[in-house]
């Protein structure tokens, strides 16, 4: 394949694939507002990459400064720019500080070696580990943060593929080493360089996609959680709620373990919409979806019905131990001084209980008598 393509043209083909990338993550950055910033470094990073190449492919005599030189440097900004998008991507802190402090020597003395043969030796091994570090440092520092939001496999993906480019990128840099003085630039084709296009063009392709697949994952996960998330308070939505004590009650059918629901409402609710505004109302719903969530257990699931409706579905809990966070979560909501109460109606699965919405049905009855006694109050099932 080496005899066949000319080494010019193998640069102009790969220098045209990091293109076609680099376009489509800027269709992606069009269509994706929460990871723009990222995907902007990630497309500029392959326009960067993809233009050091068509410089490099115009390489010949006279030896033109732009051509050599400056193919070296676009290609190590390129890379900076990676690292930077991709801690973008990750929520992670920029380290401009750090890059700057290793790259500006490198940059200088590529930018003053000149390009002249002689000094064509340097500017190689300087570039090549300068990629190597960049992008030693990018799977250094992300990796733990892929782990956790991606899992091990996708971490491992990454990270064994960019640590593979990087030793890669080393060993040209110790192959211009071993062939000092002569120079092993690019455009000079030859197997060495024949595996350089091989290394940028996978490592190209496989940073695409496998970015892509995680952006894909996020965004699914997204998705997952706004179907099932009340978008106000964070807190289950009436349908996830609902799936939930389904579960419960099928578990408590099976096993007989005990299950309490408690449903609470917002005393005057509509009275501080009313006389305070929706905001007040709506910190209102925050505050005691917070509270609610604090004060139950691991294994307890929380909540919103809808308006100022909530409902806790409390597994393995007896009436007494029902009652007993009931009355907690009342006093609590009265000393934080929301500027309203709580009423609870409390329900306890029951073996004629022919579906779970039956034991919401009961918890609501005790609701209303809870209301109807002059609210703040608590009310169990009979």
């Amino acid at each position: 394949m080496t005899a066949q393509l000319h080494p010019t043209h193998l640069l102009w083909l790969v220098a045209f694939q990091m293109a076609l990338h680099a376009l489509v993550w800027v269709g992606a950055g069009l269509l994706l507002r929460e990871s723009r910033r990222a995907v902007a470094h990630w497309a500029v990073f392959l326009l960067l990459m993809g233009a050091g190449l068509m410089l490099a492919a115009q390489r010949g005599d006279p030896r033109l400064w732009l051509h050599f030189n400056g193919a070296n440097l676009v290609t190590i900004v390129a890379f900076a720019l990676m690292r930077r998008g991709t801690e973008s991507f990750m929520g992670l802190p920029r380290h401009d500080a750090e890059q700057l402090a290793v790259l500006t020597p490198v940059v200088a003395l590529i930018a003053l070696a000149g390009p002249g043969e002689s000094t064509a030796p340097l500017r190689v091994v300087a570039a090549y580990l300068a990629q190597a570090f960049i992008m030693l440092r990018t799977m250094g520092t992300i990796h733990r943060a892929l782990r956790q939001e991606f899992g091990r496999t996708e971490m491992l993906a990454v990270v064994v593929s960019g640590s593979a480019i990087a030793v890669s990128l080393v060993l040209l840099a110790a192959h211009q080493v071993v062939t000092w003085p002569r120079p092993a630039e690019m455009q000079t084709g030859g197997p060495v360089n024949f595996w350089l296009m091989v290394v940028y063009l996978a490592g190209s392709s496989l940073f695409s996609f496998m970015f892509m697949v995680m952006l894909t994952q996020r965004l699914v996960a997204h998705l997952r959680r706004a179907s099932v998330r009340d978008p106000l308070t964070g807190l289950y939505n009436r349908r996830a709620i609902a799936e939930a004590l389904e579960r419960q009650w099928l578990r408590h059918r099976r096993g007989q373990q005990p299950l309490a629901v408690l449903l609470i409402d917002i005393d005057d609710f509509k009275r501080i919409n009313d006389t305070l505004g929706h905001a007040a109302g709506d910190s209102v719903l925050m505050h005691l979806s917070s509270l609610l969530q604090r004060h139950v257990r691991a294994e307890d699931i929380v909540g919103r019905m809808g308006g100022e409706e909530f409902l806790l579905v409390l597994p393995d809990t007896l009436s007494a131990q029902a009652l007993s966070l009931a009355e907690r979560l009342r006093a609590l909501v009265r000393a934080e001084a929301l500027g309203t109460t709580i009423s609870i109606g409390i329900a306890l699965a029951r073996a004629d209980d022919e579906q779970a919405e039956s034991v919401v049905a009961r918890a609501d009855a005790a609701l209303y008598r809870a209301k109807e006694g002059g609210r703040n109050r608590i009310e169990l099932d009979a």
